[in-house]
Formats: structure tokens, sequence, C-alpha cells
């Protein structure tokens, strides 16, 4: 008999931490990540990495990102050196954010979103999807580190039992797991570091009232490049399988009929990892096969599939008589969004308090509607909604007159009041249509403000047009410093393209409060951006030291460090033991910076590097960080 499992079960759903506990012992990075992977990523933490500005994509560890694309959740661990630090993580799909979040490094060096106890993503939770990029950045160490998400999906399960026999080792029952994998592989990812698992405690400890089990284990797997030491298989069970031409195919043939039932009611999972170092596997990403889409977690915000559309906020109008048509564009969407499928148009009557109201399927670009049995000289306001499964916000339109002209929405608690452009001519037939009317767009939203020497960059969420021929054009950010006097003094601006999420201004006085605010533009139409929760748009310019490489010999005290700072103006940098910047035994002081912003220290017989190998960089400038050594001999 076969029986396939179903896709959506609930799985691990919200009811335990993303890495399990990391009692048991992990044979290779190559096999049984999910089963445990908090001993996979943080038994390498030995190499004591943390904190050194050198990052990247992947991120070199000990910290790590670990990706759960079905439940739309990102797991932080490793960062021990980052602890009580502010971690702010984006997701990126071809180059435009899609998703953002902020929350604070625990003592243990973790931290995760969109799961019950973690930290939520900002207004929208992002679909993530295999391509994607992850990345993390810290409020006081200076390095990004970034993974991108895999392709590799299980697509089906597949049970077949088999009448027992009384020969040993008899195949009872087989697991089938069947799976893709895209064009990433070979790239960023490969085959020689990608595992199909199975968990289920069940598999180890059943329960008493069920037959014994033969694996002896919680976790089996397969990956298609065996290790001669650790091959495929194991106690009570064997596993073939295959990988190639984007599929994979993988059969647990199980001993005991008990033990199948186990293997299909457990988590399927595959993984894959950017790439090894030492016993660290690096940019995970885990799909897991059954579990329900995780947008709102925890209380978190929804994903865009399950929010409302963003709806038209103007339309054009053409009345003849007793009809007017109707016309708009369908606006852009968040990505990941469902379409609109519906719209509903109405003109109300304010004579009898009724609407005239049409609903009209939705096209992708331009869309029209007749309304009809209008009173020929009465005026009537407009109004549109609509609709993907979820009703959008009632946009108020304006009010058409009887000579087809139409005056905009004027309700200031209303963000889509302004209204389209009518063609005229009450009588209808040749009249010229009126100029197309630019409507400013929606508001962007200030996500993140950063400090940098006589500088500050704002990274925003994008607005939407405000229709169909209003593109957006471009951003401005406009930084205002306080005075002294606390007045508002002569606010410095830079602008950038309209495709950009993030933008720099420069030429700003370093130690003096600057309030940061971020406009969107559509030719002369200007809107001004929110500011997300949490986020706040005042920051003071600094210089910014980081650190590029941090090596201590122990048994010489010989300290190796370099990294950079962005005042190259007769600016020095000063080191010393220990994670209070500017305090500690020093290292080594008036340490010059280069006129290419570089600075660097090779000393010997230094001072003896404490256990939690931290130490500290400040600048004449009044910039610091803190960051931690690698330690050898």
């Amino acid at each position: 008999m076969t029986r396939t499992r179903p896709t959506q079960h609930g799985g691990r759903g919200g009811a335990h931490r993303a890495v399990p506990p990391a009692s048991r012992t992990i044979r290779s990075p190559r096999r049984l990540l999910a089963g445990g992977l908090a001993a996979v990523t943080v038994t390498g933490a030995a190499v004591t990495l943390g904190g050194i500005a050198q990052a990247g994509n992947p991120p070199l560890g000990p910290g790590n990102i670990e990706v759960f694309p079905k439940r739309d959740m990102v797991a932080l661990e490793g960062y021990d050196a980052q602890a009580g630090e502010t971690a702010t993580v984006t997701v990126s799909r071809n180059g435009q954010q899609v998703g953002i979040g902020e929350g604070v490094i625990d003592a243990t060096g973790f931290l995760e979103f969109n799961h019950p106890g973690g930290s939520c993503w900002t207004g929208v939770t992002p679909d993530i999807q295999g391509g994607d990029l992850v990345e993390v950045r810290f409020s006081r160490t200076a390095f990004t580190d970034g993974a991108y998400v895999s392709s590799a999906a299980i697509t089906s399960v597949t049970h077949d039992t088999f009448a027992a026999t009384p020969a040993e080792g008899d195949v009872e029952g087989t697991v089938t797991i069947a799976g893709t994998y895209g064009d990433d592989f070979g790239t960023r990812f490969d085959l020689s570091r990608f595992v199909v698992e199975v968990v289920n405690p069940e598999m180890r400890r059943p329960d008493p009232s069920t037959p014994p089990t033969l694996i002896g284990e919680r976790a089996i797997g397969w990956t298609p490049v065996t290790d001669p030491a650790e091959p495929n298989g194991g106690p009570g069970y064997e596993v073939t399988g295959s990988a190639g031409n984007g599929a994979f195919s993988v059969t647990f043939s199980m001993y005991s009929a008990a033990d199948a039932e186990r293997v299909l009611d457990g988590e399927h999972v595959v993984t894959s990892w950017m790439q090894e170092s030492g016993e660290l596997a690096l940019g995970n990403s885990l799909y897991e096969f059954g579990e329900t889409d995780g947008p709102g977690f925890g209380g978190c915000p929804a994903g865009p599939a399950s929010q409302a559309p963003v709806p038209p906020t103007s339309v054009d109008a053409a009345r003849s008589g007793t009809d007017v048509t109707l016309t708009w564009t369908t606006p852009t969407q968040p990505a990941g969004a469902r379409p609109i499928t519906t719209y509903r148009v109405a003109a109300v009557d304010t004579v009898t308090g009724q609407e005239i109201a049409v609903r009209q399927g939705a096209n992708p670009g331009e869309n029209s509607a007749v309304i009809h049995g209008l009173v020929a000289d009465q005026s009537y306001p407009l109004v549109l909604e609509a609709t993907n499964g979820l009703w959008s916000p009632l946009v108020e339109l304006g009010t058409l007159h009887a000579d087809g002209s139409l005056t905009p929405a004027t309700d200031p608690t209303n963000p889509d009041t302004t209204g389209g452009g009518g063609t005229g001519g009450g009588t209808g037939g040749g009249e010229t249509p009126a100029e197309p009317v630019v409507v400013a767009p929606t508001a962007p939203s200030l996500t993140r403000v950063l400090s940098g020497h006589e500088s500050v960059t704002a990274e925003w969420t994008a607005a939407q047009p405000g229709n169909a021929n209003s593109p957006i054009t471009g951003y401005e950010i406009v930084a205002t410093p306080a005075a002294a006097d606390g007045t508002p003094g002569t606010p410095v601006t830079a602008q950038v393209a309209a495709t950009a999420t993030s933008g720099t201004v420069t030429g700003l006085t370093n130690g003096v409060d600057h309030t940061v605010s971020v406009f969107a533009l559509a030719g002369e139409q200007r809107t001004a951006g929110t500011t997300a929760a949490g986020v706040t748009g005042v920051v003071t310019p600094n210089d910014v030291v980081a650190v590029s490489r941090a090596q201590y010999r122990t048994d010489k005290r010989e300290y190796r460090i370099s990294g950079t700072a962005q005042d190259t103006t007769a600016n020095r940098v000063h080191l010393r033991i220990g994670d209070v910047a500017g305090s500690g035994q020093v290292i080594q002081l008036d340490v010059p910076v280069a006129a290419d912003g570089t600075w660097s220290v090779d000393l010997r017989n230094g001072p003896t590097l404490p256990a939690n190998n931290r130490f500290n960089v400040t600048s004449d400038s009044g910039a610091g960080t803190v960051a931690a050594m690698t330690r050898t001999r």
C-alpha cells in the first residue's frame, strides 16, 4: 500500500526553539544538521572569530545565519561577541528589500525572528524564498554577515508497506522523500553541502505502548557525497538516493513496519549550506516539508499574502450625461502579495444617501468600469476599494461634477485624497481630454539611520506611485542639524535614484545631533516619509572605526591588529584590553590613521589577553568599537 504525506500538517509550528539542545553528538558536518543544529554551529565557537570586522556572505563564523523559509524565520546563532547589541536583519530579493527586523542578541549569542519568544519583522513578515539574501548588521560591531536562501525544497513524501517475513533485515516499509533544487547549486550551494533528513524523537525513544525501534537515533539522513567513515544508512534501515539535474529522491528502507511509520510521521527536512569551516556549516537553509507557512507566528505581523492590497489612489473620469467611465492602473503591490482580483467603484448619491456601485474584475495594467444611472445635473462623490481576498481601505477619489470635471478629495485624514483628472464635457463626445494629473506618491517608511564621519545614512521601505501618470522619480534625504540654542539649523540634502532604498548625506558636522527624514519624489510632487516603530530619526555624525584583522599569539604575547577609520585628518586610534571603549590596559596608543583610512599595530610582548578575547579601539575623533581576537598557541 502506498500513502502520500500531506503537504500541510502543522509540523513544528511555533512549539519549540529553532535550535534544539546541543546534547546530541554530531559525527559529521554533512550529516544530521536539523537534528542537531546547535552542536554543528556552536561547538565551533572555540574559533573565537566573532566581533572581528571581517565578515561576509556566507558568515565567517562562529556567528551563523540559519534560514527556515517555510516559516519565514531567521535564527542568528554563535554571535557571543555581539551579546547585548541590537541586530538589524534585512531580507532582499533582486536588490529590493522585502523585510526588515530588529532585536537584541542574547547572552548566548542567539536571536530569532518570527518565532514565539523572538523578535518580529517590522510591519510585514517577508515571504522568504529561495534566492533571497538575508543580512545582519550590529549596533556596535562594524561588520555585516549575509547568507543566501537555498532553492532546495521537498515536494513529496511517500510511504509504501510490505508484508513482513521471518528473515532478519527484511524491508517492511519504505519512505521516499523527493524534491527539487535550482541553478544556485554549483554557484552558492553544492551537493557536497546537502542533506535530506528525518527527525523524530520516537525513533530513539518510542512510546512504550508501541513496538520497539531498531533505529536508536532521533535523526537519520542521506547525503549524495558520502564520507567512507560515515556511510549512509544505519541500524534498522538502509537508505539510497540520487541527486542530479535539479531533482533529488531519497528512499529510507526500514526493517520494521513500526519504524517506517515513525519515519513517515517525522519531520522531513532538506538542509543545504553555503560553506564549511572546520566543524562549522555556514549559511544554512532548512526547508521543512509540511510546515505551515510562517507569517504571524507569536503575534508577529502577517505576511504580504495575508494583507489587504494597496489600492489605486486616483482615477480618470469621463462623464457623458447619466454615465461615467472610470479608468485607473493597478498599483504595484509588495513582494509576495496576492494580486488584486476585484475592484469596487461607486458614485455616492448625496440626495438619497445611496450608492450606485459596480464591481469589476482586475487586470494587471489598465482597468475601467462604467457607472450608469446618474442624474444628469447632479454631482457625485466617487469611492473605490480593491480586494485580493481582503478588502483595502475605502479610497475617496473626489467629487464628479455635472460638467465632467473631478475635484480631488480634500480630507486631510485620508492618505489617498488626490483624484485623477476628468475629461470634462457633460454632454459627452468630442471634448479634449485634460492633461494627466501627477499625484504625490505614498509615504516611504524610515527603517534605519546610521551615523558616519561627517555623514548619515538612511534606509527606508519603498513608496508606491500615486497613479499611473506619477512614477516615483527619486528620493530626497534631509539631515537637519540642531543649533546651539536648540532651533533647527540649515538642512543638508542628498537625492538618490527611484530604485534606491538607502542613501547618504555628507558634509555634516561631527558631534551635532541631526534629524533625518526621507521624501519620495514624483516630478514636483513630494511626500514626507514616516518613521517605523522603534526607529529614531535623530543621529549624531561621528568618526567610525572598524577592525579588519585581530590576531593574538599567546606564547609571545604578540598582537597583529589592523583596521580603518573614516576620519583621516590628523586622526589617531588607541587600543586597549576590555569591552568598554576607552578604558582598560593599554595595547598601544596614538596609532596614526593613514591617508587611505587604514591603521595597523604589530606588537610583541604586549599585555596578556584575557580569556574573553575582547579589546576596544577608540579614535581622537570620538569613535569607538569593541572586537574580539583570534587566539593561537
